[in-house]
C-alpha cells in the first residue's frame, strides 16, 4: 500500500494501469497491541496487502504499457469521473455524494464527516454505498418498462441481464454488488432457459465461487451482511406475502417488512464490529425506500446515457432537476432521525456464543411453533441465550498497561469494578484519532463498563495528557486530578478550557498525601512531589501508589531519582512493582529504586529519545531483576486475586490476552 506526498495536480495525473518508480520508506504495517484496538495489519492482510511504502515527491510515472483489462479498467474509470463532474455542476454536496455513492459505489466520492455521521446515527449509512438492493431496484424498474412498453420477453431479461452486468463494472465490483449481480444473473438465465432456480442454492453456489476466486473475502463485512441478509430475506420470503384485497396494500406492508427482517439478521453483526445500534434505523429505511428506488433508476440510466457526449450534458441536468428533490429529502430523512433522542446506542461487544443463539432464535422462529419439539428448543436456546449476559462476577484487581507508543496509559481495575485512567496517550497527529479513542473508549465499549470513577493526568506532556478531553467527551467520568504545577501550553490551555465550557470540575494534587479511593484490602494515593532538585516537569510528575491485599505497585509518571527520593516514606517501602518513570529514560533508577520491586513495566514505543535508555536496561540485568516493555510486550495485564499475581500479554495473532510465566 502506498502513500504519495505531493502536489494534488500531480497525483491526479496517475491512472488505472499505470507503472510507476517510486523511492520511499518502506515498513510492516502495525498489528494490534491492545484488546479492542483496531487490528490494521490484518485487516490489510485480508486485502492481500502486507507492507506499507511512504513516498514524498521521489516517484515517477515509469510506463503506460497495459493489456486490455487494464485498458478496459482505465476507460470505465475515466467514464465514471466525467459522469460524476458532469453531475457536480448540476448539483452540491451533500446530495451529490449520495448520488454518487447509490449510482457508482462507496469510493466514487467520499461525504464529508457530518453527512457521514447523520447517515450512520438514522441507520441508512449503506445507501451511501451501491448495494444488491440497488441492482435488484435497477432490473426491476427496467423489466417493468419493458414489459409495459410490450418488449419481447426474451429481449426484456437479456437486456436486463447486461444492464447489471455493466452497473457491477461501473460501481467496481464491491462482494454485495457481485453477489447481486451474478444471483439475478443465474436466476434470468434459468428464466431464459425455462429452468426451475432454488435461490438458496444458487446464493450459496454465488457464495462458493466468490470465495474460490478470493478466499479472503470470506472477512469482508460487506460480503458477510449481503449473504446473511440475504438468505434472511429469503428464508421469510413466505412470511412476506400478504393478500389483502387492494394490492397497494400487499406491496406497501412488504416493502416495510423488508428493511424490518434485514435489521433483525445485520444487528448481531452491527453490535459486534461497531458495537452500535440506530434504533429509528427501520423507520427511516421505510421512510426513502419508495425514493430510494427513483433515484437508482433515474440516476443510473442518466448515467448511460451520459456516455452519448453530444446529449450528455443535457440529459445530466434534466435528471439531476428531476432527482433534486428527492436527494433532498433523504438527507433531511437523514439529520431528521439523527437528531431524535437516543439515535445510536453503544453496547457491550456481544460474544460469539450469543451471535450463534441469536440466529438459531430468529430461524427457529421462522417455523410453525405447533411443534413441540420446536417450541422445547426455543425455550432451552431462550435461557442460555439470556443467561449468557449475566455478568460473571470478578472481585480481582486488575491493572493494564496499554501500548500506546512512546506515552502512558494505565487502567486500574478494583476488586468491587471500579475503574481508574492514570493518563491518556498521545496527542492525535493532524487530523487522526487519538489513541484514547482507538484504544481505551473501544475497550470500554467492548467491555460494557459505564463509568469512569477517576482519571488521573500526571502532568500535561503530550504523551500523558494528549487524550484527556477525548476520554471526558466518551466516558463519564466522576472525577478528575491534575498536577498543580504546570506551564500553559496548547495541549493545558485546551483541557481547561473545555472543562470551563462543559462546567466540569476538577481536583489539584499537591505535596500532600491524597488517598482517592479505598475499599477492602484495596487503596489509591497520589502526591506531587517537591524540593529543591524537583524542577521541571516531568519531576513534578502526580505518583500514584495502588495498594492490593499482596502488591504495592507504584507508577512513576515521568518521574526520575529525584522525583523518587522526595516521596513520602511510605510510597517506598515495600513495593512489589514498580512502573519505571519517564519510559525508561537516563537517570529514572537507581541500585536503590529497584532493591525491593520483583517486577517493572516500562511503557515505550518506536522514538528518537532512546526510551528505554541502555543504562536503564542494563541495571535492570545486572541485578537479574524481570521487567516487561509495552513496546515488545503490547498490552499487559496484571490480575491479583487474593494473594496471588497473574500475568498476561496481549497476542494480535489470538487477539486476547496470553498469560506470562
Amino acid at each position: 500500500m502506498v502513500t504519495i506526498k505531493d502536489e494534488d495536480v500531480k497525483i491526479r495525473q496517475i491512472k488505472i494501469g499505470d507503472n510507476l518508480k517510486l523511492t520511499g520508506r518502506l515498513k510492516e504495517p502495525q498489528s494490534a497491541k491492545n484488546p479492542s484496538q483496531f487490528d490494521y495489519a490484518r485487516y490489510l492482510q485480508m486485502k492481500n496487502t502486507f507492507s506499507l511504502l511512504y513516498v514524498e515527491d521521489d516517484w515517477a510515472i515509469e510506463s503506460h504499457d497495459m493489456n486490455w483489462g487494464w485498458r478496459f479498467l482505465r476507460k470505465l474509470n475515466d467514464k465514471r469521473n466525467e459522469i460524476i463532474n458532469i453531475h457536480a455542476k448540476n448539483i452540491k454536496s451533500p446530495m451529490l455524494e449520495i448520488l454518487g455513492g447509490i449510482i457508482f459505489g462507496d469510493d466514487a466520492i467520499n461525504p464529508d464527516e457530518e453527512t457521514k455521521t447523520n447517515f450512520i446515527n438514522s441507520g441508512i449509512f449503506h445507501i451511501l454505498a451501491a448495494s444488491g438492493m440497488n441492482v435488484t431496484l435497477i432490473f426491476g424498474i427496467w423489466f417493468f418498462f419493458a414489459r409495459t412498453l410490450k418488449l419481447n420477453y426474451r429481449f426484456s431479461i437479456f437486456s436486463g441481464i447486461l444492464l447489471i452486468l455493466f452497473y457491477t463494472c461501473m460501481t467496481g465490483f464491491g462482494p454485495p454488488i457481485i453477489r447481486a449481480s451474478v444471483m439475478l444473473t443465474l436466476i434470468l438465465i434459468g428464466k431464459l432457459i425455462d429452468r426451475q432456480t432454488s435461490t438458496i442454492s444458487i446464493l450459496f453456489l454465488v457464495g462458493f465461487l466468490m470465495l474460490l476466486f478470493n478466499p479472503l473475502m470470506l472477512y469482508d463485512i460487506g460480503f458477510q451482511l449481503s449473504f446473511v441478509v440475504t438468505f434472511a430475506l429469503i428464508l421469510t420470503a413466505p412470511l412476506l406475502v400478504f393478500d389483502f384485497k387492494y394490492k397497494v396494500m400487499n406491496y406497501l406492508l412488504g416493502a416495510c417488512c423488508v428493511p424490518i427482517i434485514a435489521q433483525i439478521f445485520a444487528a448481531p453483526f452491527q453490535l459486534y464490529y461497531f458495537n452500535t445500534f440506530a434504533i429509528y434505523s427501520v423507520f427511516a429505511n421505510i421512510a426513502i425506500i419508495p425514493v430510494l428506488s427513483l433515484v437508482s433508476f433515474v440516476g443510473f440510466i442518466s448515467s448511460i446515457l451520459a456516455l452519448l457526449p453530444l446529449v450528455a450534458q443535457k440529459i445530466c441536468y434534466v435528471a439531476d432537476f428531476v432527482l433534486s428533490p428527492f436527494l433532498t429529502y433523504i438527507v433531511n430523512v437523514a439529520n431528521f432521525f439523527s437528531e431524535l433522542p437516543f439515535s445510536i446506542i453503544y453496547f457491550k461487544k456481544p460474544y460469539l456464543l450469543q451471535i450463534i443463539l441469536y440466529f438459531i432464535f430468529v430461524c427457529i422462529l421462522r417455523f410453525k411453533l405447533k411443534n413441540k419439539k420446536i417450541l422445547v428448543s426455543l425455550f432451552f436456546i431462550t435461557i442460555v441465550f439470556l443467561l449468557s449476559f449475566v455478568p460473571l462476577k470478578n472481585n480481582s484487581s486488575e491493572i493494564i498497561f496499554f501500548a500506546v507508543d512512546n506515552a502512558d496509559a494505565t487502567l486500574v481495575k478494583s476488586p468491587s469494578g471500579k475503574y481508574f485512567l492514570i493518563d491518556t496517550g498521545k496527542l492525535p497527529y493532524l487530523n487522526a484519532t487519538s489513541q484514547a479513542k482507538n484504544i481505551i473508549v473501544k475497550y470500554f465499549i467492548d467491555n460494557g463498563i459505564k463509568e469512569l470513577d477517576s482519571l488521573i493526568l500526571t502532568h500535561f506532556d503530550s504523551d500523558h495528557a494528549g487524550g484527556a478531553i477525548d476520554i471526558l467527551k466518551n466516558i463519564n467520568t466522576k472525577n478528575l486530578y491534575v498536577v498543580d504545577s504546570y506551564e500553559d501550553t496548547n495541549l493545558s490551555l485546551d483541557i481547561f478550557k473545555y472543562l470551563k465550557n462543559e462546567g466540569k470540575e476538577y481536583n489539584v494534587v499537591s505535596s500532600s498525601v491524597q488517598e482517592i479511593y479505598k475499599e477492602k484490602n484495596f487503596s489509591i494515593k497520589l502526591v506531587r512531589t517537591e524540593g529543591k532538585f524537583i524542577k521541571t516537569e516531568n519531576q513534578k510528575s502526580i505518583i500514584t501508589l495502588v495498594e492490593t491485599e499482596s502488591e504495592k505497585i507504584l507508577l512513576m509518571g515521568d518521574g526520575d531519582i529525584y522525583t523518587y527520593n522526595a516521596l513520602p516514606q511510605n510510597f517506598k517501602e515495600d513495593i512489589t512493582i514498580h512502573k519505571v518513570g519517564h519510559h525508561g529514560a537516563k537517570s529514572v533508577l537507581n541500585d536503590e529504586m529497584i532493591k525491593c520491586p520483583n517486577l517493572f513495566i516500562i511503557s515505550t514505543g518506536l522514538n528518537v529519545y532512546n526510551h528505554p535508555n541502555n543504562e536503564t536496561l542494563e541495571l535492570l540485568n545486572k541485578n537479574g531483576k524481570r521487567y516487561l516493555r509495552t513496546d515488545y510486550n503490547n498490552a499487559i495485564k496484571l490480575k491479583f486475586i487474593n494473594d496471588k499475581r497473574n500475568m498476561y500479554m496481549y497476542s494480535a495473532k489470538d487477539r486476547r490476552f496470553l498469560s506470562i510465566k
